[in-house]
């Protein structure tokens, strides 16, 4: 029994999150390798962005690809005319604009059972004891995204791509999970597609 009950305990808090993908490819854009990305996660929170952010660029880097963050560049603090915006663009020498956008989402959680932690102890004649119990859950977390790559040569859209993470227990239904999950799908299409050397 008590090996089932720790069965469900490693199930619920291991695993890792499922990201699922289509992407769509500008023919015009097809296998254009871009070596300097600017990335863009204009609704995420700063969680959730921090560690996008920092699982893309790190996969870009090590394809020699230069990663910049958007507010690196464009501080969010101040206003932008278009003009402004593709100047420091083009000074910068940005080939490609990766804007991540999140979209709808939804977590559940479901009652799975308890468990119960009692002790006792003896004292002559008399046993003195005390239990606990646990209530258990299995979470359920899934999100959708939406990605679109610009070409800042050409300013037209070099690959669309529809995303949608999702995952169940505890530890694997975590910001880092998803994070990791979406930019390692992300990283894969755009390889598969030519987008990467």
């Amino acid at each position: 029994m008590i090996k089932y009950l720790y069965l469900i305990f490693v199930l619920l808090v291991s695993g890792c999150a499922n990201t699922n993908m289509k992407t769509y490819v500008d023919p015009e854009h097809q296998g254009k390798s871009y070596s300097k990305v600017l990335i863009d996660l204009p609704n995420a929170n700063f969680e959730f962005k921090e560690i996008v952010l920092s699982e893309l660029c790190g996969a870009l880097k090590k394809r020699s690809v230069v990663c910049l963050a958007k507010e690196d560049l464009l501080p969010p603090t101040r206003e932008y005319s278009d003009n402004q915006l593709f100047q420091i663009i083009e000074k910068n020498e940005i080939e490609g604009w990766l804007v991540l956008q999140i979209g709808s989402g939804g977590s559940s959680s479901q009652y799975i059972g308890s468990q119960t932690f009692g002790s006792a102890t003896l004292y002559g004649n008399s046993a003195y004891g005390s239990a606990n119990s646990m209530a258990m859950y299995s979470f359920n977390r899934q999100q959708g995204y939406s990605i679109v790559m610009y070409d800042m040569h050409t300013k037209h859209k070099a690959f669309i791509m529809e995303a949608s993470t999702s995952a169940s227990g505890l530890a694997n239904i975590t910001n880092s999970v998803f994070a990791e999950s979406l930019a390692s799908k992300i990283i894969k299409e755009m390889e598969s597609n030519g987008f990467l050397n």
